[in-house]
């Protein structure tokens, strides 16, 4: 034998195979009445042991009072909100537009447009500038618009950054020209609206704009839920007298102006910035609802935030402000009124999220905590195999290496010595049979009676032969084939008189052939030849000789033989010899006269 082992290949299933009928029924069958179940092992380690019940601990720290309490996970949650909203601004203010004149504006004038989708604007500050339809010089901002003669503006004709369109003429001013000591300048001409506005210099904010107030009336419904709640659910009186404060009046749905620039920006600065140049600011409504609970606890959160960068950090295109005009017409001639307008900008959002108890939400949360829990089990497995001084044991316990080639040469070794041992139990088996079915052949010897005692000493010495004889016959008997074979029963054998051997040993075998239940199909015939006549015997005569002096004949013969009648003859020859009494000889030499027995032994 070589000393490496003999590598047998590995035989796959084949696709038509593996989905065969008997191979999907034998998959069924398993799927069915077979569980699997993962095996666990348990490591005696006290730092490892620590180590997961500390992260268990952590786990369930984080589950039970973060995720089941504080986010409420045992509620169904539904995000999805309808929402409506509806903005009121009151108040009167007024501005200096020259000496001794003063203009008085409201709401009409200061919210523009004047609705919006979830959003509003107030105007605290404006430039306005009355212009007509007609020719006029640019303005003095743009820097390209400065010209000496014609042919410099008709180059810049298609200008992109002109208040009109240019007509190609420089326009040359009369104080220019009569100071001769200085260059004459003039302004490229437009024909639009004139004059140009002027914005170089921007007034102060509307005067008593901190006390605008804006009522916010806000409609909203859970559609998961069906339930639907509103902001206002105070009464007249208390509408009437509040104002939003983040402490004293949180739900009251009125809020003032200055207000709300004290809580969207500190900064003193920055406010008088907003009210002079504008600004964003961002109203948030937040509806959280237990309806576990009353839904008189189903109550609105108000929060502030400015979306404008602060003055000091921007450069350029601070604030928040845009441009509307109103236009008129007088004796055929064109007029308006552009205005300039910086304000607040308050843009609102709704979200919300109502939560109910739900058995099934429920069930989930606990199932992902619990599988968030094996999170300890796989730190510990990595500490165990990579880090801990033992890991060598642990990975050996825990993983277990299959070698295909292996295992199918322990398989055929196994079924080999299956089948070796099948062949020796069956040898055996067939052993036993053939010792319990085996027995003497009838030896052929007279049935006499011995009265003197050295007869009986020289049978008994026969018997003690004869006992050797038939277990050396049964050793021998299992590698003979001709061997005759007899059924013997001797648990139901009668008792035949103890000092006539043979006559017990001639009638246990007729029994056999008689009361045997299994016969195979070919019989043994066993014919014994005995002289006819009696025979004078002297008393020197030996048992040798006289064993000798009988011939016997053995013949085999098929069931269907026609024999066969004769061979029952002598067997009921036999049944009565045994039946007869015994005969004495008594101070004679004779052996008694008898017939020849006939015996049919079946194989």
């Amino acid at each position: 034998m070589s000393a490496e082992s003999p590598v047998i290949p590995v035989q796959c299933l084949s696709l038509r195979e593996y989905f065969s009928a008997t191979n999907m029924k034998s998959l069924f069958r398993g799927f069915v009445y077979e569980y699997e179940t993962p095996k666990i092992v348990t490591i005696h380690s006290i730092s490892i042991a620590l180590m997961c019940r500390l992260i268990q601990i952590l786990i369930l720290i984080y589950g039970i009072a973060y995720l089941m309490i504080h986010k409420k996970g045992y509620q169904e949650t539904n995000t999805s909100i309808i929402s409506s909203i509806t903005l009121k601004v009151k108040g009167i203010g007024y501005n200096q537009t020259g000496p001794n004149q003063t203009l008085v504006i409201d709401g009409a004038d200061y919210i523009v447009p004047p609705q919006e989708n979830n959003a509003l604007f107030l105007m605290t500050n404006f430039i306005r500038t009355d212009q007509e339809h007609r020719r006029c010089a640019e303005s003095p901002d743009e820097k390209e618009s400065a010209c000496v003669n014609d042919s410099e503006c008709q180059s810049n004709i298609d200008f992109q950054k002109a208040n009109g369109k240019w007509t190609g003429r420089c326009v040359i001013n009369k104080k220019s020209e009569k100071n001769n000591s200085q260059p004459v300048i003039g302004r490229c001409e437009l024909e639009g609206w004139c004059p140009v506005e002027n914005d170089r210099n921007i007034p102060e904010p509307i005067e008593d704009a901190l006390n605008f107030t804006i009522f916010v009336k806000n409609f909203i419904e859970f559609p998961r839920f069906k339930v639907i709640r509103k902001n206002i659910r105070q009464g007249v009186s208390y509408l009437k007298k509040c104002n939003y404060d983040p402490i004293n009046h949180k739900i009251c749905p009125i809020f003032r102006v200055g207000t709300l620039l004290n809580l969207v920006e500190p900064d003193l600065t920055e406010r008088i910035q907003m009210l002079k140049h504008g600004g964003v600011i961002r109203v948030k409504i937040e509806w959280k609802c237990n309806l576990d609970k009353s839904l008189d606890y189903c109550l609105p959160e108000y929060s502030f935030k400015r979306l404008d960068g602060p003055y000091k950090e921007e450069d350029f295109s601070k604030g928040f402000n845009f441009r509307f005009a109103s236009h008129w017409k007088h004796h055929n001639r064109s007029f308006r009124t552009l205005t300039k307008a910086f304000g607040l900008r308050f843009i609102i959002s709704v979200s919300g999220e109502a939560g109910r108890f739900d058995i099934i939400t429920l069930s989930l949360n606990i199932g992902s905590l619990i599988g968030i829990l094996g999170l300890a089990t796989f730190v510990c497995d990595i500490v165990a195999l990579y880090v801990h001084r033992q890991s060598d044991v642990y990975r050996q316990q825990k993983f277990q290496d299959v070698d295909l080639n292996l295992l199918r040469l322990e398989t055929l070794n196994s079924l080999a010595e299956g089948m070796m041992n099948e062949v020796t139990r069956r040898k055996q088996q067939t052993h036993i049979e053939q010792v319990l079915l085996t027995d003497h052949i009838i030896e052929n010897t007279d049935a006499i009676s011995i009265n003197d005692s050295p007869h009986k000493e020289k049978f008994r010495r026969n018997k003690e032969n004869h006992h050797q004889h038939h277990n050396l016959h049964e050793q021998s008997s299992t590698s003979s084939s001709t061997t005759t074979i007899i059924h013997k029963n001797r648990s139901t054998s009668p008792t035949l008189p103890s000092d006539n051997y043979h006559q017990r040993q001639l009638y246990n075998k007729t029994e056999s052939l008689t009361d045997s239940p299994s016969l195979p199909s070919i019989k043994q015939r066993h014919s014994t030849t005995r002289p006819t006549k009696s025979t004078n015997l002297s008393k020197g005569t030996t048992d040798e000789q006289i064993a000798t002096s009988d011939k016997t004949n053995t013949i085999f013969v098929d069931e269907d033989s026609p024999n066969v009648y004769e061979n029952k003859q002598s067997n009921e020859d036999i049944l009565n010899l045994n039946k007869k009494p015994n005969i004495s000889i008594t101070n004679t030499n004779e052996y008694t006269k008898r017939r020849s027995p006939k015996l049919e032994t079946y194989l």
